[in-house]
């Protein structure tokens, strides 16, 4: 048995208009939509008789043409069954495309071998940063940790090997079963399962797919699971200006040789502009200018920042020049990280450590939030700002715009200070 249903809902660009879909349904297989191009108010759809309600000539011209469109396809499902041939509903929904690839070269390959290719690319496309050469290798790591999950899920829901698919039977049920599957798992594990960069790295497949001339490429079938794909609301990790004296000022006796020098990082980090933790480790005294300015390329965002090395950095470089490797400004990576791999695995052991002094920091000092190293970015900024440095010039010395430091970094520690300016506008 096999039907054509057309499927209207409310459409998620103007709720004022309704999005048509083919619904394909065949006996034992799982239903495949398709968009319709064409489209009419909401109010005039009728999703019983599964037309527009309107008398009118431009709605009668509309239900002739879904008409036409359904007959068209019954017929080639009508042929394929009196020609006895195997045929599924994903192959029923693309029978009539004229692919944007058909003047170019198709290439058909399965799902998992285009996780392969991308995974391939992003370990050897290089790029220079501050006289270094990277390659994408976290990158890598995202979409190897895509084809793992993607791999337990439809071991579970469909009890089939990920290495079996192509990209024709990935639709709109499979991408919505996969939301499904990441948020039930998170569930069970006390997190949301990184469901929004999962999403959205699922989504980067599928482009990078289309890019390579995979043939039955649809990214609209992402359309339901958007608003999932969306971040969470950033919340700014700041800290107010006395904190960071109660930092600078603590009883170093308190602490081990280790706890002092990620301490000193995280201020390092703050001193610089609120330096990204991997910027840090890959400074070298190349970066520094006659006039004594520090000038680098950020390492994940193509932007590049500048400020002065003033004396509290300094004086933390000096603390430490002793115990450097190479050109390195601090003893981050020793003859035991030579290698991209080896250097991405000792910053993510430090992140830890430091970020372990900084908790038994917090406790010392009495301080109630958490204190991470990412925090000396958005205190370094909210500062700035707060002091009447032009955003502009702000932005500059994070290595940032000045629309992101605001939405992402900038937040307000003086709320005393705000409110007495508050007051005096009026007259209180």
């Amino acid at each position: 048995m096999f039907t054509i249903n057309i499927k209207g809902k409310a459409n998620p660009k103007d709720p004022q208009l309704v999005k048509l879909e083919l619904i394909f349904f065949k006996t034992g297989y799982a239903r495949v939509s398709k968009v319709v191009n064409i489209t009419g108010s909401i109010t005039d759809w009728d999703s019983q008789t599964q037309r527009f309600k309107s008398k009118g000539a431009e709605a009668t011209e509309k239900n002739k043409r879904l008409l036409e469109l359904k007959a068209k396809y019954l017929k080639v499902a009508e042929e394929w069954e009196e020609q006895g041939s195997a045929w599924a509903p994903v192959q029923w929904s693309h029978c009539f495309d004229t692919a944007l690839h058909q003047s170019k070269e198709s290439k058909v390959l399965s799902v998992c071998q285009a996780i392969e290719i991308i995974v391939e690319r992003k370990l050897s496309k290089e790029r220079i940063k501050n006289g270094k050469v990277l390659t994408s290798i976290s990158t890598a790591k995202n979409y190897r940790d895509l084809m793992t999950t993607l791999s337990q899920f439809t071991k579970q829901k469909y009890d089939r090997a990920l290495s079996t698919y192509y990209f024709n039977e990935i639709t709109e049920e499979f991408v919505s079963d996969y939301a499904f599957f990441l948020q039930k798992r998170g569930l069970e594990n006390g997190n949301n399962a990184a469901l929004e960069s999962r999403l959205r790295r699922f989504y980067g497949l599928l482009y990078y797919a289309d890019k390579m001339n995979i043939p039955n490429i649809d990214m609209s079938i992402f359309e339901q699971v958007r608003a999932k794909m969306k971040p969470k609301e950033f919340a700014p990790k700041t800290l107010p200006r006395e904190v960071i004296t109660q930092i600078e000022n603590v009883d170093r006796t308190l602490f081990t040789r280790l706890e002092i020098f990620y301490i000193d990082l995280f201020l390092f980090s703050f001193y610089t502009g609120g330096m990204a933790n991997i910027d840090v480790a890959y400074l070298t005294w190349d970066c520094v200018d006659d006039d004594g300015r520090l000038e680098y390329e950020r390492i994940k965002f193509p932007k590049k920042a500048r400020i002065k090395l003033n004396d509290k950095a300094r004086a933390i470089t000096d603390r430490y020049k002793d115990k450097c490797f190479g050109d390195y400004m601090l003893p981050i990576f020793s003859r035991k990280h030579i290698t991209e791999t080896q250097q991405r695995c000792r910053l993510k052991k430090l992140g830890y450590k430091v970020n372990l002094a900084l908790r038994k920091l917090q406790k010392i000092i009495k301080y109630k939030d958490k204190i991470t190293w990412y925090a000396a970015r958005g205190t370094f900024i909210t500062e700035m700002i707060s002091a009447d440095i032009h955003p502009v010039v702000v932005a500059e010395m994070a290595g940032n715009s000045p629309n992101t430091i605001y939405k992402h970094y900038y937040k307000n520690t003086d709320y005393k200070k705000i409110d007495a300016k508050v007051d005096k506008v009026f007259g209180c």
